[in-house]
């Protein structure tokens, strides 16, 4: 009995179980296998590579200034493309380390390049940098979203990043063109991200031509009031600023008088994102844009106004070539040996090819057509000039300068031996900075005029006190003489 009433127990807690069992059996399971995306058959969209023709290219020479004094944000390595077609053309590269040698090294350079700068640019070098542009050098700058300078607030210790359109700002005012603090986006059309916008019109200028597509990767806007968007993409390219599309902003623009660009990117100038697009073809276009820059020849390029290797000297007859003039000639002739020039000493005046002509304010018949030329009178006792008005003739010398076809001509004059003597060691020591200098016409002073003045007044004081005193004497003595009554 006691038995049956454990089975029955263990009947009544077992039984239950296996009836819910069999009820909502429904046969052993079977695992549906998951559909996955076919990974292996996937490619990642690459932007079209372009490879220019590098067979032919023109040999233009010239020299390409990199900037390295304004803190910029980048390596050589990462413009290597740029570089490389500069030198493909022949040209060379020099960085500038210091303000202090740029007024020197614009004066033979083509182009002037600054890539993402973090130190604004002064006074002194935007004037020197607005001057060489004037002259027809060439200007390049590039900015970068992704760059940026960290400083930290003194108080709260906060890091603070600044990018670089501030500094590139301070140069690019003066020629109208402005780089937002932003980046361009393109959630719909881009280069395999969002940041990566493409650009597929183009402002017509020679750094455009050919270009039929452009990728930039962290790129700025950048807009122009008088001179030329270069690249403006679709309605879709949208400013990090408000998230709204500008017509009058783009990634590259250029000045109203063709030599200067700005560019909202340089990323683009480094492998592998320099063979994407057209970017080749756009880095072509760079290189000869650089060094196609050719400065008109002035005084403001002195020593570096001579074109030829041979520079003929002329020497007027009525200065006399006497020791201190030799010696002048001496120094003129090693300073110009510095610069890889030769001295040719002529008996005239050449018609053709580079020439140094010397001579004296009192003898300037060989010299009018330089004289008329530059607006130049020179008078008894003044010299009138249009650039600086009425000068005193005395212990100032003249250097004036023609550029030709056929040759640059550089004339000094002045009004005495010394004087020239002077003249000549202020183009030799290139202190042509000292003086009044305009385009063609420059003022030195070389001498004293007072000693000059002083000269020629206390000869003719003399020459009257002379004979005053003559006449004085002859009437004493007639006074005193003595009668023959005694």
């Amino acid at each position: 009995m006691k038995r049956q009433t454990i089975v029955i127990a263990i009947l009544a807690l077992i039984l239950p179980l296996l009836v819910r069992g069999l009820w909502f059996y429904r046969g052993v399971p079977q695992r549906s296998e998951i559909a996955t995306p076919d990974y292996a058959s996937f490619e990642r969209p690459q932007a079209p590579i372009n490879t220019p023709d590098l067979e032919d290219i023109e040999q233009m020479g010239g020299t390409v200034l990199i900037d390295g004094f304004h803190g910029n944000q980048f390596t050589l390595n990462e413009i290597e493309a740029l570089t490389s077609a500069i030198r493909a053309r022949g040209g060379n590269m020099e960085t500038v380390s210091d303000s202090l040698a740029l007024e020197s090294l614009l004066k033979t350079a083509g182009a002037f390049v600054s890539v993402s700068p973090s130190i604004t640019f002064t006074q002194y070098e935007t004037t020197l940098l607005e001057n060489f542009a004037e002259r027809g050098g060439r200007i390049l700058v590039f900015t970068d979203a992704t760059r940026n300078t960290l400083y930290f607030d003194y108080i709260t210790g906060n890091p603070i990043a600044y990018g670089d359109a501030n500094a590139a700002n301070s140069l690019l005012k003066q020629f109208d063109i402005a780089v937002n603090n932003d980046y361009l986006y393109n959630t719909e059309s881009n280069e395999g991200n969002f940041r990566n916008v493409l650009f597929d019109e183009f402002g017509k200028s020679e750094l455009t031509f050919g270009l039929k597509e452009i990728a930039f990767y962290g790129s700025r806007s950048v807009g122009t009031d008088s001179g030329l968007l270069l690249l403006q993409g679709s309605k879709t390219n949208f400013s990090s600023l408000n998230d709204a599309h500008d017509p009058n902003a783009g990634g590259a623009a250029l000045s109203a008088d063709g030599n200067v660009a700005a560019f909202g990117d340089f990323t683009f100038l480094s492998a592998p994102y320099s063979t994407y697009t057209d970017n080749a073809s756009l880095i072509q276009n760079l290189a000869d844009f650089a060094l196609s820059g050719v400065q008109s020849k002035s005084l403001d390029l002195f020593p570096y106004i001579f074109t030829q290797r041979t520079v003929q000297v002329f020497v007027s007859p009525d200065v006399e070539k006497d020791p201190s003039l030799i010696t002048a000639l001496g120094g003129l002739q090693s300073s110009l040996r510095f610069l890889n020039l030769k001295l040719q000493f002529v008996d005239d005046i050449p018609s053709s090819g580079d020439a140094i002509l010397i001579g004296s304010f009192d003898a300037t018949e060989d010299f009018d057509n330089y004289l008329l030329k530059a607006d130049v009178e020179i008078g008894d006792e003044s010299i009138d000039t249009v650039a600086f008005g009425e000068i005193g003739r005395f212990g100032n010398g003249l250097m004036l300068f023609a550029s030709g076809n056929k040759g640059n001509t550089l004339v000094l004059l002045a009004g005495s031996p010394e004087d020239i003597v002077s003249l000549i060691g202020v183009a030799s020591y290139n202190s042509v900075s000292s003086c009044l200098t305009s385009e063609t016409v420059a003022v030195c002073s070389v001498g004293s005029g007072d000693s000059y003045l002083y000269e020629e007044t206390t000869d003719e004081f003399s020459d009257e006190s002379l004979t005053d005193s003559a006449d004085q004497s002859t009437e004493s003595e007639l006074e005193v003489a003595p009668t023959p009554g005694g």
